[in-house]
């Protein structure tokens, strides 16, 4: 086409440029100084990327007219120097949008003409990589912890940690945050026995005590399994053929969030209590809110109708979770606890939907656990649990379980630092620590299969 521009060849010396890109991301950013923004990134047909952004006095009138994957003729913009912290190309200028600029509709660019363009993972890791600018990586998943639920600046946010390699089998951390965490996290879910093969675009450097790791930066960055792209294909054959597979391992009971690492939490911010003082106490120590709703109609979960917001579908695929309640005692007395998906992961390093295998409406043998489940039996962990209402006013037994550490030598440490004065007369000794990462590796071969009911259970139970 005449007269078009190239985005190498962009400066900003005038206004009256033509470019003929493909919009390989957008988003929108709220700040208080300049209001909700559109933000993207534009590929030319060399695959040169230049940032583009639309202002709130011209969000309404280009929102319309601006998607993800469309080719477009943009005509009459301004080009400003591009900076900060969370630089999306390596073009030192940006496109800006005027009132005047034009954008029209024009031939598709080639599908291949995505923009990726991932950095080898040995340049993140050795710091050769400027952290300011966001980087675009392909690996493969060979590490995930299970998701966890953390406060970040007062708010609880989720967050998982995975490892991931290369075709050199350089390996590179990555922790993902909110939305992403949950998202890829139900894909690792449902993965089957294929590989994972991670694509992070425009992701963040994050560097702490001199280590390097990727995260994703807001909702400017994108995250995908096992997408269906050229270079995916690509990096698959490149691979070692050594047919690694999935670990899923226990957290960095270590690693500050927000400054206060787990340990911290366990031993020095959260009181200590025994059963007995737990049963006994009239003090609400936690609030947990509670987003979950019961009709009281305990039949077949699966003739109910579904909307997932998410899907934007009132028939959604319905994944299992756990729901597990576990009757727990220490030297002064027992109780009851109650725990959701992501903990029992931690527990019994399996999904929901690798342990119970395909759904059914019946259990057809009520009397048989599964063997993971059955394990925890005699096993000792630290608990932080939520005492709300139900529990300090109307005296319910079961208590909510927020988090667990199942570090053996931090349950040890626990138990001779917090020795407690135990009233009752008759001591019994505890069950023996056990580290839980061997007796998984030695039960995993042993589980066996049942078909579990899914069933509607109502969670905050009064009198």
């Amino acid at each position: 086409m005449a007269g078009l521009d190239f985005v190498a060849d962009l400066k900003p010396f005038k206004s009256m440029w033509k470019v003929r890109v493909k919009i390989v991301r957008i988003c929108k950013q709220y700040s208080g100084a300049v209001g909700e923004t559109i933000e993207m990134v534009l590929v030319d047909s060399r695959g040169d990327k230049i940032h583009a952004t639309v202002k709130k006095e011209q969000d309404n009138q280009f929102d319309p007219f601006l998607s993800e994957g469309l080719s477009q003729l943009m005509v009459n913009f301004l080009v400003t120097h591009s900076g900060g912290s969370y630089r999306t190309t390596m073009h030192p200028y940006q496109i800006v949008f005027l009132a005047t600029t034009r954008v029209r509709v024009c031939e598709d660019l080639p599908q291949r003409l995505s923009g990726l363009n991932p950095v080898p993972f040995k340049a993140i890791v050795d710091g050769t990589l400027n952290p300011d600018y966001l980087v675009d990586v392909i690996g493969q998943i060979v590490e995930v912890s299970n998701l966890e639920v953390v406060a970040v600046n007062g708010k609880d946010t989720q967050k998982l940690s995975l490892e991931v390699r290369d075709q050199e089998d350089e390996r590179l951390p990555i922790v993902l945050w909110g939305k992403f965490a949950t998202d890829v996290n139900d894909a690792i879910q449902l993965r089957g026995e294929q590989q994972l093969i991670c694509v992070v675009r425009f992701g963040k450097i994050k560097i702490w005590k001199e280590e390097r790791s990727l995260s994703n930066a807001y909702n400017v960055s994108d995250v995908a399994l096992n997408p269906s792209m050229f270079e995916v294909d690509s990096f698959k054959a490149l691979l070692p053929k050594d047919d690694l597979g999935l670990a899923i391992v226990d957290t960095n009971t270590l690693v500050p969030v927000n400054g206060v690492s787990e340990k911290d939490d366990f031993f020095i911010h959260t009181p200590r209590k025994t059963i007995e003082e737990v049963l006994s106490s009239r003090q609400k120590v936690l609030m947990v809110p509670n987003d979950s709703t019961d009709d009281g109609n305990d039949g077949n979960v699966f003739e109910c109708t579904y909307f997932c917001v998410k899907c934007n579908s009132y028939n959604p695929t319905l994944l299992p979770r756990y729901k597990l309640h576990v009757v727990v005692l220490d030297s002064s007395s027992n109780t009851k606890f109650l725990l959701f998906d992501n903990l029992v992961n931690q527990l019994l390093h399996l999904p929901c939907t690798e342990l119970t295998g395909p759904i059914t409406n019946e259990i057809q043998e009520p009397g048989v656990l599964l063997a993971a489940i059955n394990n925890l039996v005699g096993k000792t962990y630290l608990f932080k649990i939520a005492i709300e209402r139900e529990n300090y006013l109307y005296k319910h037994p079961t208590f909510k379980v927020l988090k667990i550490i199942t570090n053996a030598e931090m349950i040890s440490q626990f138990d001779v630092t917090h020795s407690p004065t135990v009233r009752t007369p008759a001591k019994r000794s505890g069950a023996p620590v056990i580290n839980l990462e061997a007796s998984f590796d030695e039960n995993y071969f042993t589980r066996t299969t049942c078909p579990i009911k899914i069933k509607k259970e109502k969670l905050n139970e009064s009198g």
